[in-house]
């Protein structure tokens, strides 16, 4: 049985949230491209800032384990919604990968790839790596 390590958690309300530490406060409004509001973030870019940052810590360890360094990397993530067959929508998710200086990428990525655990926890996300 493995030992939880840590928790965050957050709360939504009508057009925010908040996590419990008060960290993270946000307004939070669907996109004018889906019908709403707009003038907030939106989940699709909280969603892509998730992905990316977890992946670009796991990089962080990855790299870190060799004694190298991710200064100059960056992730970039994308989330795509498409209406879906029934109600509601499908989403696709893309991450371009840019990791400068570091000789074996591939095999770095593919290190924090099995690290990263959004991304063992979200099927389907297309990693990609940059040159």
């Amino acid at each position: 049985m493995s030992q939880d390590l840590y928790t965050a958690t957050v709360t939504a309300t009508d057009g925010s949230v908040a996590s419990n530490d008060d960290v993270l406060t946000l307004d939070v409004h669907e996109p004018t491209d889906l019908g709403g509001p707009g003038g907030a973030t939106n989940p699709e870019q909280l969603m892509a800032a998730a992905l990316s940052s977890c992946l670009l810590e796991s990089l962080r360890i990855a790299v870190g384990t060799a004694g190298g360094s991710i200064e100059g990397a960056s992730v970039e993530g994308t989330v795509t919604l498409a209406a879906a067959d029934g109600a509601g929508y499908d989403a696709t998710y893309r991450l371009a990968v840019t990791l400068p200086g570091v000789d074996n990428a591939g095999d770095v990525l593919e290190q924090a790839r099995s690290i990263c655990p959004f991304l063992k926890s979200v099927t389907g996300v297309d990693v990609a790596l940059s040159s």
